[in-house]
């Protein structure tokens, strides 16, 4: 896992293989949590739901989720400017933590995108 930041602020995490078991990826204050399950043959996560609680967000967040192909996704500060790029490949995701971007794909490529919701149309382009 890369975190990358902005200054002192984290604002994407590549994440480029699987940890053994349950690993979450992103902090518990996070907008979208994401966490990777790694466990061999018959393994069993015991049945369960989740209560209903209101969750409140100011934030979206997304998550890149590479199963086929290669992208590189540009990270963009306050200005504009581009300050990192980052490439993943199948089976390998980036999750950006509200900084503007912009994915380019290197590949013929399906990728998954998540974010959190309820949708609304508030795309601001540079």
């Amino acid at each position: 896992m890369d975190n990358i930041y902005l200054g002192t602020t984290l604002v994407a995490i590549r994440i480029r293989r699987f940890a053994e078991g349950t690993a979450p990826m992103t902090a518990p204050e996070e907008a979208l949590q994401l966490l990777t399950l790694k466990y061999p043959e018959g393994h069993d996560i015991k049945p369960h739901r989740h209560r209903p609680r209101k969750r409140v967000t100011a934030v979206l967040q997304e998550c890149l989720l590479v199963i086929r192909g290669k992208i590189r996704v540009d990270l963009y500060d306050e200005t504009g400017t581009c300050f990192r790029k980052i490439v993943a490949r199948a089976g390998q995701a980036v999750v950006l933590l509200g900084v503007a971007h912009g994915v380019r794909f290197l590949e013929s490529s399906r990728v998954y995108e998540l974010k959190n919701g309820p949708f609304i149309d508030d795309k601001e382009f540079l």
